[in-house]
């Protein structure tokens, strides 16, 4: 089986058509959204015109066999993470003005008002993202995978957070474990390319091909969205555990 992943579309109609036509030349035989469908910043991404959140979620909900929430999918609903990372949000966090959220969080969880812009979304696209979890477990030709927008126990990626070693994903492998999962897969952190981490060490690659041994691993994919950064996709064949990983905009021509 081959499956395709997308992740961090941020509204991002364009790229998320581009996306969907490079896994399909690719002959994926599903795909799977890892969050961040909405959320739309302005520092980060400056293709305004082709932001349309409610289009993304329904193009999501329409061709991919499974999604997870992250953090920007939790904020757009007003949803407090289930996998808080251990910052005590309080029950009325949503109804708390910005400026108190700001002093209690002291930079320690994303806020959004300060650079996101409002996001309209249909009832049905609501009711859409509410039924996200923020992890899944599936199994494909006997290989147990954990989906998630980032680690555990932040699987939602609500908590700044800068990963760089491979220790500080030590509770997320003991999370595979306890989910007998063999290979995890997220997105949030925008790789130009892709990262790949076992309980040793974490390197971040190009786009490219790279073959997985049996250990266990975790892999980061790109972002959809057009960016400062590269974007692109990746499909893992999970019969020869070759995990490639696309470009897209300038750097992959789809004609």
């Amino acid at each position: 089986m081959k499956i395709g992943f997308v992740s961090d579309i941020h509204e991002d109609i364009d790229s998320l058509r581009q996306a969907f036509t490079v896994l399909e030349r690719a002959n994926c035989d599903i795909v799977v959204c890892l969050g961040d469908i909405v959320g739309f910043t302005l520092h980060f991404q400056k293709r305004i015109n082709n932001r349309d959140a409610n289009a993304c979620i329904a193009m999501v909900r329409d061709e991919c066999a499974a999604a997870v929430a992250g953090n920007h999918d939790l904020y757009a609903i007003r949803r407090i993470p289930q996998f808080n990372a251990g910052f005590p949000y309080r029950d009325n966090w949503y109804d708390l003005e910005y400026e108190q959220r700001a002093r209690l969080s002291r930079h320690r969880v994303w806020l959004y008002e300060d650079s996101e812009l409002p996001t309209f979304l249909t009832d049905e696209s609501l009711t859409f993202l509410r039924r996200l979890p923020e992890f899944l477990v599936r199994t494909y030709d006997d290989i147990p995978f954990v989906f998630s927008h980032f680690h555990y126990p932040d699987l939602s990626g609500s908590r700044i957070d800068s990963l760089r070693k491979a220790r500080h994903l030590r509770s997320h492998f003991s999370f595979m474990a306890e989910q007998d999962a063999v290979i995890s897969v997220s997105g949030h952190g925008h790789p130009e390319g892709c990262a790949l981490s076992d309980r040793n060490k974490l390197r971040f690659h190009s786009f490219g091909s790279y073959q997985l041994d049996t250990t266990l691993q975790w892999i980061v994919c790109p972002c959809v969205a057009h960016t400062a950064r590269a974007n692109g996709v990746a499909t893992l064949d999970t019969v020869a555990r070759q995990l490639d990983v696309l470009p897209l905009g300038p750097y992959n021509n789809t004609g």
